[in-house]
């Protein structure tokens, strides 16, 4: 599953690999087939001696609204029950109750080419997954509405042909993080004009991996956090409203990953994982009673957790037009890239990035809504030059020369 804005999963391994290697030799499995300097050094490539890339926030819910504006319209969501998951001060506009369903079909490509110590490599990887989003909100009173949800927050699972950094020692062959956020929120309508809400998020984190070759060793553990999130929504006038959404980070401190051999458990690597605290704006301005305009700008704040990262820095804007039962959305949004091109890793080759949202929704006579859309995000080509945490040659120079995403979603709401 690749799911879609980035994160990072600390996990301490200097220790461990070399326990690894020592109990993988001294035992009966006949891993003396694998060259253990090797081992050593993919392992510590791929969790990036105390940090592993781990994937790409997932800006998109799995509704009409937040694919086809390609996340434009999530700061700004009070269209429904999803709100819960986007920006808890827009339930205050769910006059009862209202239930929100979808699922993501995400499909993810990306090619490396170049060469290695004297050899040439290239890899491909790919990944299809249905993510799914669901959400449901109820007023209590005058003043409040409450609501729960439960979606996929975001991640990494790829398969890689010629392993993560290419033939002959091209390892990890799979390697998949994946987060899923519980979210519990309230909204309050504080006075005519202005809207307040909080979001307590529970999160659980899911890692696996498996090398590739002979080596017949894999891995995977999981842990759970939990975090919150505070929201505010201005109307400016009857046709303007802005709002603000701020999302602490999370932060795992405890969890190992299992690492076995043919099944059997050799050892366990420690986990810290942090996901980035984010903040966002919103504006929605009526231009007429078929047109909407929607913007926002945000940002996720990496730099506090890793000091070759960049903060990720969002702007994005979407139009959307209503004609009878139908409502037809497109957006567009670019997010700045989270590291240089001389820090980035083979798992993580995100550079600037684009994306591109469009869909349409049918509302039916009893006011519920069906829609679909689509969106392509491209995270940028590159030359890249990829160095050990501990050498001076690079084990790879080269290019990535594909590297996207297509997202289509289906969704019903009321």
């Amino acid at each position: 599953m690749f799911f879609v804005t980035i994160y990072d999963c600390a996990l301490s391994v200097h220790s461990h690999v070399s326990r690894l290697l020592i109990i993988c030799t001294t035992s009966t499995c006949e891993f003396q087939t694998m060259n253990k300097n090797l081992l050593a050094v993919a392992l510590a490539v791929t969790f990036s001696s105390s940090t592993f890339a781990g994937g790409i926030l997932l800006h998109e819910v799995a509704t009409f609204d937040s694919v086809s504006s390609a996340g434009v319209g999530n700061s700004s969501n009070r269209t429904d029950a999803s709100a819960v998951i986007t920006s808890p001060a827009g339930l205050t506009a769910i006059d009862d109750n209202s239930f929100s369903i979808g699922v993501q079909y995400l499909n993810a490509y990306t090619e490396h080419s170049g060469t290695g110590v004297s050899v040439d490599k290239s890899t491909t990887g790919e990944s299809t997954a249905f993510v799914p989003s669901l959400a449901y909100a109820q007023r209590i009173n005058d003043s409040w509405v409450i609501g729960a949800s439960l979606h996929g927050e975001g991640g990494l699972s790829m398969d890689y042909s010629g392993g993560l950094v290419g033939p002959n020692g091209g390892l990890p062959k799979t390697l998949s993080d994946e987060a899923l956020n519980f979210q519990l929120a309230a909204g309050f309508q504080a006075s005519d004009k202005l809207s307040l809400g909080g979001a307590l998020i529970v999160q659980h984190l899911m890692t696996s991996f498996e090398l590739g070759g002979d080596s017949r060793l894999d891995g995977d553990g999981s842990s759970t956090a939990a975090s919150f999130m505070l929201s505010a929504m201005y109307d400016v006038s009857d046709s303007t409203f802005l709002s603000a959404n701020y999302k602490h980070k999370v932060k795992h401190n405890s969890g190992d990953i299992d690492v076995s051999f043919d099944g059997n458990q050799l050892t366990s690597i420690e986990r810290n994982a942090s996901w980035p605290a984010q903040l966002d704006f919103g504006l929605q301005h009526k231009i007429s009673d078929e047109l909407t305009f929607k913007a926002m700008t945000g940002v996720e704040f990496w730099s506090q957790f890793d000091d070759a990262a960049n903060n990720v820095y969002s702007l994005g804007t979407a139009l959307a037009y209503s004609q009878n039962d139908w409502t037809y959305q497109g957006g567009i949004r670019y997010d700045s890239k989270m590291y240089d091109t001389d820090k980035m890793t083979p798992a993580l080759p995100i550079g600037a990035n684009w994306s591109l949202g469009l869909g349409a929704e049918k509302e039916r006579s009893n006011g519920h809504r069906i829609g679909i859309a689509y969106q392509y995000r491209n995270m940028g080509t590159q030359d890249v030059t990829y160095t050990g945490p501990t050498d001076t040659i690079p084990y790879f120079t080269g290019s990535v020369d594909t590297n996207r995403i297509h997202v289509l979603s289906v969704s019903y709401a009321y």
